[in-house]
């Protein structure tokens, strides 16, 4: 049987109407919910560091910029 949990994550003296992340998650214990909220976090991450920022217009991933995936240009007639 699953159960909904709300996770609050804050950090040092936070208020709690300040979370960094504020999740319901469904499983079956509170571990469970926990891991899930900590994979979900990492995947942020991940994602994140994933992005390159260098100037460029539109971010591209550093994946999308392997494949060679390109801005979208616009007609200048």
């Amino acid at each position: 049987m699953t159960t909904l949990w709300r996770i609050d994550v804050r950090l040092g003296d936070a208020p709690p109407e300040a979370p960094l992340r504020s999740v319901v998650i469904e499983a079956p214990t509170e571990v469970d919910a926990l891991r899930i909220v900590l994979a979900q976090a990492e995947q942020d991450r991940s994602d994140a560091e994933e992005l390159l920022q260098d100037g460029q217009e539109e971010v591209f991933s550093r994946t999308e910029v392997r494949e060679g995936h390109v801005e979208h240009q616009g007609q200048t007639d």
